[in-house]
C-alpha cells in the first residue's frame, strides 16, 4: 500500500530517461568534437596560395605555395610543397627568381623537413641548394652548385634529438601551432646553419581585410621573430593573419626585408571546401 497524498516512484523509468539523457549528452559532445577544428585539417593535397608582395604602393612580385601531394616513406608520411618567387619585371629594389621545395615529415600534428631544394636564378647563373635531413645520425647533407659546378659538398653537424623547419616547411609549420597559444621557439635550418624563428599567436580574434575578399575575415594573430635572413633579405619582426577555421590560411603577413617593410597579401586560392 502506498501512503495517501504520495505518488509511487518508479525508479526503473527514472533511471531510463535519465540514461537517455546522458546518451543525448555523449551525442551532442561527439558532434561537438567533431565539428571543431582540428590541426591535422590544414594540410590539404591540391591547396594552392597565391600572394603578392607590396611595398608601399609598389607591388614588387608574386608568391605561389602549393601542397602537390602525399606519400608514405619508410613508414612516415610525407607531404611535397613548391614555392615560386618572383618580382615583377621592371622594379628597380630586388630581382628574384626562385624555386622551393620541401618534403616535410607530419607526425604528432607538426611537421618538420626531410629534404629541402633551392634553385636561384640569378644574372650571373643558377644557383642550387639541396638539404638532406639525416636526424638518427644527426647531420645535415648539404650540396651547393652553380651552373652545375660543386661549390659545397658537406655532412654538416646538427643537434641530437631536434627536428628543424626549412624555409617552405616552416609556412606549413607555423599554420598548425596556430592552434596553440604557447610561445614557440622553432629550430631552422638556414643558409647551410642552424638558427631559429620566434613566435606566438594572440587568442583575441582580429578582422582582417583583403582585396579577395568583399568583406573582411576573422583571423588570428601571430607576431614573431626571425633570426635568419630569409627571401627577399627577412629578418627580424614579422607579423601575420590566419584564417580563423581549419585551413588556417595565411591572409596578410607584414614583414621587414633589406629595403623596408613589406606586406604579402593573398590574390587568390585553390582549395576544396573553403569560401
Amino acid at each position: 500500500m502506498v501512503a495517501s497524498g504520495f505518488q509511487k516512484i518508479d525508479f526503473d523509468f527514472m533511471i531510463k530517461k535519465l540514461s537517455v539523457k546522458i546518451l543525448a549528452a555523449i551525442i551532442l559532445l561527439f558532434c561537438y568534437c567533431s565539428s571543431s577544428y582540428s590541426q591535422g585539417n590544414v594540410l590539404s593535397e591540391g591547396e594552392e596560395l597565391v600572394y603578392v608582395v607590396s611595398y608601399g604602393f609598389i607591388k614588387l612580385g608574386e608568391v605561389k605555395i602549393s601542397l602537390s601531394g602525399k606519400k608514405y616513406i619508410e613508414g612516415k608520411e610525407i607531404y611535397f610543397s613548391k614555392a615560386t618567387m618572383k618580382t615583377y619585371s621592371g622594379i628597380p629594389f630586388v630581382s628574384l627568381n626562385s624555386v622551393f621545395e620541401s618534403e616535410m615529415i607530419y607526425e604528432n600534428n607538426r611537421v618538420y623537413s626531410r629534404r629541402f631544394k633551392a634553385v636561384e636564378y640569378k644574372e650571373d647563373g643558377i644557383l642550387k641548394i639541396e638539404y638532406a635531413f639525416n636526424y638518427d645520425s644527426n647531420f645535415v647533407h648539404v650540396i651547393v652548385t652553380k651552373d652545375g659546378r660543386t661549390d659545397r659538398d658537406e655532412k654538416i653537424k646538427i643537434n641530437q634529438n631536434v627536428k628543424f623547419q626549412d624555409g617552405l616547411s616552416l609556412f606549413y609549420c607555423a599554420r598548425l601551432d596556430s592552434y596553440s597559444e604557447e610561445n614557440f621557439m622553432i629550430p631552422v635550418f638556414m643558409n647551410e646553419a642552424e638558427t631559429s624563428v620566434k613566435y606566438y599567436f594572440n587568442s583575441q580574434k582580429e578582422e582582417t581585410s583583403a582585396s579577395i575578399f568583399d568583406d573582411d575575415i576573422k583571423t588570428i594573430r601571430c607576431n614573431g621573430n626571425a633570426s635568419f635572413k630569409g627571401v627577399f633579405g627577412l629578418t627580424g619582426e614579422f607579423a601575420g593573419w590566419f584564417s580563423d577555421d581549419e585551413a588556417r590560411i595565411p591572409i596578410k603577413s607584414q614583414m621587414n626585408v633589406m629595403i623596408g617593410s613589406v606586406t604579402l597579401e593573398l590574390e587568390s586560392y585553390k582549395r576544396k571546401n573553403w569560401h
